[in-house]
């Protein structure tokens, strides 16, 4: 299990164009674009990427990376905050192997709306893609291609000394939980308000992308425009049915090391667990039930 660093955001703030759901839309369905009209900042930014890169180089150098092993599965678990309801939200992408095919997976939970906080939905929706293996499906992220180390330092450098985003912001954070040949690796990405994304993303562009690691899977794999935030009515049925049967996998504990391990009351912390998130569903449920 994890110990937090950051909890859908910013701004939420620059939307990619199959982010349109009701609620304010998770970190990974956004962009961050780097503001041209700042010269000044860009310049730092410049400054400040030229040092991770050679401190990144320098490690290197003084560890050199072993063959890259397959990358077998992945999941990946969003939490997020907001200053606005939904209070929070958690989604979960897991991409694993099935036989010749590639299953697909995302898990929504979140409260029913704002009049119930302390009711909980829990909404799922899987596909099986034919003919196709996990790298595939990860495009062109390269999970394995880092170990958890290279990630750790980078962020670490990266982060800012002030200037974070402040505790009534909205915010997300994102594990990434992947399997590399034998072992497993996993990395902490906190909301990018955080960190200097923008010389991240100058110092290594492959590492920085993983910000969108879930957001590009969801959309090639139920479309540009799809979000379990919004559905017909037909299909929050289905989803809420599909979320159901997978209850007994979140609780036996499957996803807890991408998840954070506050076991507060009803999500109230943003650090919350998978047993805090869960701990007002009791079930599909459509409305407030009646006092």
């Amino acid at each position: 299990m994890r110990g937090r660093t950051v909890v859908e955001v910013q701004n939420f703030r620059r939307c990619l164009p199959y982010a349109r759901a009701a609620e304010a839309s998770l970190p990974y369905t956004h962009r961050m674009a780097i503001d041209p009209a700042r010269p000044q900042r860009h310049s730092n930014t410049m400054l400040f990427a030229s040092i991770l890169i050679a401190a990144t180089a320098i490690a290197a150098t003084d560890h050199p990376k072993p063959k890259q092993p397959p990358l077998e599965n992945f999941y990946v678990v969003t939490q997020a905050t907001f200053h606005t309801d939904p209070k929070w939200v958690d989604h979960i992408l897991e991409v694993r192997p099935e036989e010749e095919n590639v299953r697909v997976r995302e898990i929504r939970i979140a409260p029913l709306n704002p009049t119930c906080p302390r009711h909980v939905t829990l909404r799922a929706i899987e596909r099986v893609v034919p003919n196709t293996t996990v790298k595939r499906v990860a495009t062109h992220f390269d999970l394995c291609a880092f170990t958890e180390e290279d990630v750790e330092s980078m962020i670490s450098a990266a982060k800012r000394k002030t200037g974070a985003p402040a505790s009534d912001d909205d915010s997300a954070s994102q594990t990434i939980v992947a399997r590399c040949g034998t072992k497993q690796r996993v990395f902490e990405l906190p909301d990018k308000e955080s960190i200097r994304f923008d010389a991240l993303t100058l110092a290594d562009a492959h590492l920085a992308a993983f910000w969108d690691l879930a957001a590009v899977v969801e959309a090639r794999t139920f479309g540009d425009d799809f979000s379990l935030a919004k559905l017909t009515p037909a299909q929050d049925r289905e989803a809420q049915a599909l979320g159901a049967k997978l209850v007994p996998e979140i609780k036996s504990g499957k996803y807890d090391q991408a998840f954070a391990d506050n076991n507060c009351p009803y999500a109230e912390c943003s650090d919350h667990s998978s047993a805090s998130a869960l701990q007002g569903y009791a079930g599909p449920i459509f409305s407030c039930p009646e006092k």
